[in-house]
């Protein structure tokens, strides 16, 4: 187990062709809409709704955090149970939400250029308070360098949550905390070095721990390197909403029950647990690549979020890393075609060309229903 940190904040605070003739070798292992509130924000401002299972407002106390602002003081939102911020940048945030008598609330928001409201519900009660600051302690990272993987766990100490966020790179992920304050969550790494950090909060103060993040340092072995990465997380534990992904003109659909196509391969079916599900391009196929997210089975959860990062690995020609939503969820059709809304959420295309480059596009008005390397949907 490795050291504890702390940190206070204040209360208002080829260039080659390459013909694919088969789907063998070339790696290894495989691996914008906010939450509608009431509106957006004034000027625009992102602003935050905090309410109690009866649609009461909650006086609470929210801290947003992003690595491209630094630390955003946590603030108090008063009696209505609203609080506008200024001068956000565009971008993901990891967002703690505190009132006393509740436990406090960790997700993923968007900001807009446009601005925008989301709105917290804070339904889950919780006695007492805790005697102080969260503490995070972290274990040294488990590095599978085959995989391209790591496993980042550790312990809290005065949690009064069953999630946290977690910092890779600066993005935002949600991980679950046990009842001891446990956590471990297995993250994919990008070539290079990799950085995490924890955000926590209860209902004294948030802690981003360590002040200094961890490093992981991936350099991929020979045939596990790849093309794109895409990763799928969620903010609820019980969702299940699953990554699909079509290989350029429909010729292959992997998904949880055909996750091997060629030229690429989904790693896991997550149903529980906040993710992630990664498809890993392992050839360069020129063409679209099409990805939507099917939102399978809300499970006990009236609404979720859902998150969508793309990144380029060494077979790519270009350095590319985007992050899409977090997408609101508030239905399930257990995958039923065409991939349309509700149900269905078509964040991106991926283009990429002959000499690997790659580009993340906007999803086109392709009609896409059950078919391409299917034998018809499954109940898991």
């Amino acid at each position: 187990m490795g050291t504890g940190y702390r940190l206070y904040l204040p209360l208002a605070t080829l260039v080659v062709l390459i013909v694919i003739a088969g789907c063998s070798g070339g790696y290894g292992p495989t691996l914008p809409s906010p939450d509608g509130g009431d509106g957006p924000g004034p000027g625009g401002q992102f602003c935050v709704n905090v309410v109690n299972g009866e649609g009461a407002p909650v006086d609470a106390y929210i801290h947003i955090n992003n690595s491209a602002v630094g630390e955003v003081p946590r603030l108090q939102t008063g009696p209505d149970g609203r609080i506008c911020f200024s001068d956000l940048e565009v971008g993901q945030y990891g967002m703690t939400t505190a009132a006393a008598g509740f436990r406090t609330d960790h997700q993923i928001v968007e900001v807009v250029s446009e601005g925008g409201s989301v709105t917290v519900v804070l339904d889950d009660p919780v006695e007492g308070t805790p005697a102080a600051c969260p503490t995070v302690t972290f274990a040294t990272p488990q590095l599978n360098e085959t995989a391209g993987t790591a496993v980042v766990s550790g312990d809290v100490a005065n949690a009064d949550s069953t999630s946290a966020v977690i910092l890779h790179n600066g993005q935002p992920n949600v991980v679950g905390l046990a009842a001891d304050g446990a956590f471990s969550q297995l993250f994919f790494l990008t070539p290079g070095v990799n950085t995490f950090q924890m955000m926590v909060g209860n209902q004294i103060c948030t802690v981003i721990a360590p002040e200094t993040p961890l490093q992981v340092t991936w350099t991929p072995p020979a045939g596990s390197d790849f093309v794109f990465r895409v990763t799928l997380t969620w903010n609820e534990a019980t969702s299940d909403p699953d990554l699909h992904t079509w290989s350029p003109n429909l010729a292959g659909h992997s998904s949880w029950h055909n996750k091997s196509i060629c030229g690429g391969q989904l790693d896991v079916d997550d149903t529980e647990g906040f993710g992630p599900e990664n498809f890993t391009a392992t050839q360069i196929i020129p063409g679209r690549w099409r990805v939507a997210i099917n939102s399978y089975d809300l499970d006990e959860a009236t609404r979720y979020g859902v998150t969508v990062r793309v990144v380029t690995g060494g077979l790519a020609s270009n350095a590319v890393s985007r992050v899409f939503g977090p997408h609101t969820f508030t239905t399930d059709d257990a995958e039923e075609y065409p991939v349309a809304a509700p149900n269905w959420w078509r964040p991106f295309d991926v283009v990429v060309t002959a000499d690997g480059a790659v580009s993340v596009v906007t999803a086109d008005n392709q009609v896409i229903n059950n078919g391409a390397e299917t034998t018809g949907v499954r109940t898991k």
